[in-house]
This record gives C-alpha cells, sequence and structure tokens, in this order.
C-alpha cells in the first residue's frame, strides 16, 4: 500500500454557545481535516486544531505547512513505514504538534481499514465504553448550577467546570454546586493556567472538603517550580495539562514530582502514536492519566476516543469537543454518545464515514 494523494480541508464549524476560559472565548471549531488516499483506494482521516495557548501553533501557518508537507513527505509512503514517517514529522513538522496529529491519525486510520481492525483494537482494547464528561465554561454562579444540573438531568455523571479568573468567585460556584446539586458526581475544576502558584493553593486549601476530584494546570505551563509547590501543598490532587506536550516535558514533571496525574491531549502532543507513548510512561510512574480534546470535530474526537478505550490507565476522559457544534462533518459511525458514556461504532480504522459535502458547506474562505 501507498499513499497517492493527501489533501488538507481547513473548516470553521460554528458552535451553538460561547465557550469562556481563562485564556479566552472560542464560538467555532476552527480546525484542519486531512484526507489521505492510498492505491488500494481506501482513504483516511485526522485533523489538526491548532491552538496558539496550548499548542504555541498559528492556524495560518499549520495550514500551509501541512498542505507544503504532504507532497514530498507522504506521497509515494507505506502508511506502515511507522518509523521513517515519524522520523520525518518530527524532523520537518517539529513545532507543529496539531499537524502531526492529523498525519499521524489519518495513518492509524489507514492502517486499521488494512488490517480490518479498528485503531482502539490496534493500540489495547482495553475498555468498550468510558464515563464520559461535559466541561462548562466561566458562568455566573447561578447560571453554572443551573447548567450543571441540566447536565445531571441528561445523565452525565462527569462534570468539568472551568475557573481561573477570579478565585473568589470560583470558590463560590464550587460551593454552590455542591451544596445545589450533592456530592454524588465527579467534578473536575480546570484553570487553564489561570493562577499564581499562591491563588492556587489557596484555591486548593478552600475547596478540599468539596470532592472536587482533581484540579488541572493551576499555573502557567512554564513554572515548573510553581506547579511542584501546588502539587506539594494541595489537597486535591493536581492535572498538568499545557506542560506535558511530549515525553522530554513528561519526564521533567515526574522527576520533579510536579503533577499528580496528566491530561493527554493529541493536538498537542502529536496524535495517537505519541499519546500512547506518554500514557504508558506515566503509568510507569504512578499518575494517572486523561485524555482531553480541543474543540474539534467529530474527527479528532473519534481518535482521542479510539486511544482512550485502548489504554487501560485512561481513567478520565473528557472528549466534548464536538457536543456543541451545530453541524457534524461525519455521516456514520466514530465516537458515540448515550446515558453519559462514549463508545465507538463498529469499524476498522477510526471507523467512520466523513460527509466530504459536509466538510465542503464549512470550508473556512480566510484559508482558502
Amino acid at each position: 500500500m501507498l499513499i497517492t494523494r493527501a489533501e488538507v480541508f481547513p473548516i470553521k464549524i460554528p458552535k451553538k454557545t460561547a465557550f469562556k476560559v481563562a485564556y479566552a472565548t472560542r464560538t467555532a471549531c476552527l480546525g484542519m481535516l486531512l484526507k489521505l488516499t492510498a492505491d488500494d483506494g481506501r482513504t483516511g482521516w485526522g485533523e489538526a486544531v491548532p491552538v496558539a495557548e496550548i499548542t504555541g501553533e498559528q492556524r495560518a501557518e499549520v495550514f500551509r505547512a501541512l498542505r507544503d508537507w504532504l507532497p514530498g513527505g507522504l506521497i509515494g509512503v507505506d502508511p506502515f513505514d511507522r518509523e521513517e514517517i515519524r522520523l520525518r514529522l518530527e524532523r520537518d513538522l517539529a513545532n507543529m504538534p496539531s499537524a502531526r496529529c492529523a498525519v499521524d491519525t489519518a495513518l492509524w486510520d489507514l492502517r486499521g481499514q488494512t488490517l480490518g481492525r479498528s485503531v482502539r483494537e490496534l493500540l489495547g482494547r482495553a475498555r468498550e465504553v468510558h464515563q464520559a464528561s461535559m466541561s462548562m465554561g466561566i458562568k455566573g454562579l447561578a447560571e453554572t448550577v443551573g447548567e450543571a444540573r441540566n447536565l445531571l438531568g441528561r445523565g452525565f455523571h462527569d462534570i468539568k467546570v472551568k475557573i481561573g479568573l477570579d478565585l473568589e468567585n470560583d470558590v463560590a460556584r464550587v460551593k454552590a454546586l455542591r451544596r445545589e446539586l450533592g456530592g454524588n458526581w465527579r467534578l473536575y475544576l480546570d484553570a487553564n493556567q489561570g493562577y499564581s502558584p499562591a491563588e492556587a493553593i489557596k484555591l486548593a486549601e478552600a475547596l478540599s472538603g468539596e470532592k472536587v476530584e482533581f484540579i488541572e494546570q493551576p499555573v502557567k505551563a512554564a513554572d515548573l517550580d510553581g506547579l511542584t509547590e501546588v502539587t506539594r501543598r494541595s489537597p486535591i490532587p493536581i492535572a498538568a495539562d499545557e506542560a506535558v506536550k511530549d515525553p522530554a516535558s513528561l519526564v521533567r514533571i515526574i522527576e520533579r514530582g510536579a503533577a499528580h496525574m496528566i491530561n493527554v491531549k493529541l493536538m498537542k502532543c502529536g496524535g495517537p502514536s505519541n499519546a500512547e507513548t506518554l500514557i504508558r510512561m506515566a503509568e510507569a510512574a504512578g499518575m494517572k492519566a486523561m485524555i482531553g480534546c480541543m474543540i474539534e470535530s467529530r474527527v479528532g474526537i473519534t481518535a482521542g476516543l479510539n486511544v482512550a478505550l485502548a489504554l487501560a490507565n485512561v481513567h478520565y476522559i473528557d472528549l466534548d469537543g464536538a457536543f456543541d457544534l451545530v453541524d457534524d462533518v461525519i455521516a456514520t459511525g466514530g465516537a458515540q454518545l448515550a446515558d453519559g458514556r462514549q463508545f465507538l461504532a463498529e469499524g476498522p480504522g477510526l471507523g467512520i464515514n466523513v460527509d466530504e459535502e459536509k466538510v465542503k458547506k464549512y470550508l473556512d474562505p480566510d484559508l482558502n
């Protein structure tokens, strides 16, 4: 099998509602879909969603890099030449992890289709379903409680609440959630680098009795000293997210004891292959892992769910990035949601059938 064609489609799919976090407010999925065609007619799909604050990339630069690299980088290449392709990607797209993610994902899709196995099966097949979680943006107290009540009524048992802009307000919102909605559900907090170390410690101490599952990336990603201090003093587990981008960064966190667990996003680590490496490294260090996402189409979400269901050390997932989009580029297959749980439709590779008319409908004119 050889790759004969590679195409990249920049897409812009609006969200139904705006999503506010500590560093930005998002109103759309701004991704890029990659389609690889092999000489036997099979097609593999991947997705890149660059986010400057997390992946360090600029979207226009990622689009141009993929468009210009693909003809020489992949045409005529066998998708099973994994090591050769890995070295090319790390050499040529070193500072573009979401671009590498799109390529790596599409290659796994092709391999799985060729072998008649899902990516989940090829990576490990640890489980069939996973408890889903839903993220809530930064909102007022009453709105936060009302949205969480609605989510619990819809069958979600795990809810992530975004924090990081106002310490006192964040404490009040969390306490109101527990006071109004009880403790029979799992609550995650995500500060998206919004606090100083002193503020993060104060927050953790104030919420020590509120059954918080973990606090994600409370301080700046580059502040490993601060993250280490927060982890040492916090009565609530601390998860590293933006601070974990590759194996080298995880080694530094493990050596320092800078976090209790990690959030692995395919977009910031370079795809399913590197995600597997990070999750297995964390397991060896006694750290739980979570699979997270950006605001992605269901192509990217399906890739993340394949990894999450494959590996036993993925204890949490945050794969809600497509839940609130106005439309879906997948016609059939892929990641599914029912009764607060996520699972995969049966099928080889990613197990998806992409609606290419929808892809054309949501092409971003700013990048075409």
